[in-house]
């Protein structure tokens, strides 16, 4: 019998405590770590240099995200004022960068693909026009959605309450962001991620990104929503 071989995982979260000088003996130790996504992303409707300063921006948020982390195991939370404090900044901080690093991840997860196509046969073409009366009225109501965005997403959703997909966009990365939706569609529409390639023509970028939805990876989201679904009738 083949002796397996055993696994060392390091302590992620103990040594960013560390390094910020953060261990004390009453800390609560429930600090997590956001783990860094590669994504392969072979569109030349983005540029090379376009695409590497926006992974660095998602890299920074995740090393922003587990120094939050670590430092909230030792943050005060006694005494804060109401809507003030330490503990009340980070939490917040915490939130803006959670949203920001899992948007990146599925944004980028579900573009750049050149050979993109969808199947009327598919879940997601059935469920976009189920809930939208076509396809392609989804599609101009997303587009309405990322021009409508300041700095920010614009996402096709499942909510848990309705019980259907919807079309909403956040502005920054934590305003409007409503409560019970699970993401299938994501489309980044910060400054950053199409002005060195675009200016402000926010339009062509959008209808770019659209063209190159990356339908399987979007198809595995829709069957894991109707299991959402499923368990919330």
């Amino acid at each position: 019998m083949t002796k397996q071989r055993e696994i060392h995982i390091p302590n992620l979260t103990g040594q960013i405590q560390r390094d910020l000088g953060l261990n004390k003996p009453d800390q609560l130790d429930e600090a997590y770590v956001a783990m860094l996504k590669q994504f392969n992303l072979s569109t030349e409707l983005l540029s090379a240099k376009a695409k590497s300063e926006h992974i660095a921006l998602y890299k920074e948020d995740v090393e922003q995200l587990n120094k939050v982390s670590a430092q909230l195991d030792t943050a005060e939370r006694q005494g804060n004022l109401v809507g003030l404090g330490v503990y009340r900044s980070l939490k917040s901080t915490e939130m803006q960068l959670l949203n920001a690093v899992y948007l990146h991840e599925l944004y980028f997860a579900n573009i750049s693909d050149p050979h993109s196509q969808i199947n009327m046969n598919t879940l997601s073409y059935m469920r976009l026009e189920r809930d939208f009366g076509t396809f392609n009225d989804w599609q101009f109501d997303m587009i309405a959605c990322t021009m409508a965005a300041q700095n920010g997403w614009a996402v096709t959703g499942f909510s848990t309450f309705l019980q259907r997909f919807v079309n909403f966009f956040v502005d920054g990365d934590k305003a409007a962001m409503p409560v019970g939706v699970y993401p299938v569609i994501v489309i980044d529409v910060h400054e950053h991620a199409y002005f060195r390639d675009y200016l402000n023509d926010r339009k062509s970028y959008v209808y770019a990104m659209m063209k190159e939805l990356r339908w399987d990876v979007i198809e595995e989201r829709f069957k894991r929503a109707d299991s959402v679904a499923a368990a919330m009738r």
